[in-house]
């Protein structure tokens, strides 16, 4: 085997757990997955260093050291991905596939089919109305919750598009949030009906809050992974502040001008 095909190996190990990363993965599961491609096409003295945002390897073969950085971009959370990414490791490191056939695939890892947005965003929507039910919520409140909520996902996915920095990102992210349930509730009271501004924000506001990150962020702590870690709880606690900073301006606009 010559540099060039031990290049490739690491080229085709490392894309798949930037994949994986940069979709939501654990940093341990991550590092596990680069290490065992590696490996398994004969390359020995594997080295693998993951944080959320960069994965650095190393590895020999015939006295032949190589390393690379591949720095990475978080992009979200993206299950089906993750699953994907898993799923063609797995099959890597099981099967006789040549290098090319393995970069194929990872160019169908990198443009994965997505859910239609409008199914995303109902969906959503749905699951920001069902958290107003668990926090005692009402057949109105859930409706609200409903449409805050899918309002909420069309907003944050358009932002998106501006690359905004995420503590900006989630700042406005929770002033939305709060803002449409603010809005429809005031809306309703026109017709008598009333229902609370503190339960129906908790919907769209639980679509935003990180709670994947910050359980990884454990999980990778409880698995000696202590500076990724840190990195993503750190992470989700100022996603956390932005929210709540987001959401505080538009309570305390409401309560000084509209009460």
């Amino acid at each position: 085997m010559d540099q060039y095909r031990v290049k490739k190996i690491i080229q085709i190990a490392t894309q798949t757990g930037k994949i994986m990363l940069q979709n939501g993965a654990e940093t341990y599961r991550v590092e596990d997955t680069v290490q065992r491609m590696a490996e398994s096409r004969g390359l020995s003295e594997v080295n693998v260093f993951v944080i959320p945002t960069g994965i650095i390897i190393s590895a020999t073969y015939n006295d032949m050291t190589i390393s690379l950085l591949e720095r990475v971009n978080p992009e979200g959370i993206d299950l089906e991905c993750i699953d994907r990414a898993n799923a063609f490791s797995r099959e890597f490191t099981s099967t006789e596939m040549t290098l090319e056939a393995a970069e194929e695939r990872i160019q169908d890892l990198n443009s994965p089919p997505r859910f239609k947005k409008w199914i995303r965003v109902l969906s959503s929507g749905m699951g920001g109305g069902f958290f107003v039910l668990m926090f005692g919520g009402t057949a109105i409140e859930f409706l609200i919750g409903y449409l805050a909520s899918s309002l909420t996902v069309l907003w944050t996915e358009a932002l998106d598009n501006k690359h905004l920095n995420f503590f900006i990102k989630n700042i406005l992210g929770g002033f939305a949030a709060a803002l449409f349930g603010v809005v429809f509730v005031r809306f309703i009271g026109i017709f008598d009906l009333s229902a609370s501004i503190n339960t129906v924000i908790i919907g769209p506001l639980m679509t935003l809050v990180p709670g994947v990150s910050l359980t990884n962020g454990i999980r990778d702590l409880i698995s000696g992974e202590l500076l990724a870690g840190s990195a993503k709880i750190m992470e989700a606690l100022f996603i956390a502040i932005a929210l709540a900073f987001g959401v505080g301006m538009v309570l305390q606009f409401s309560l000084k001008f509209i009460s």
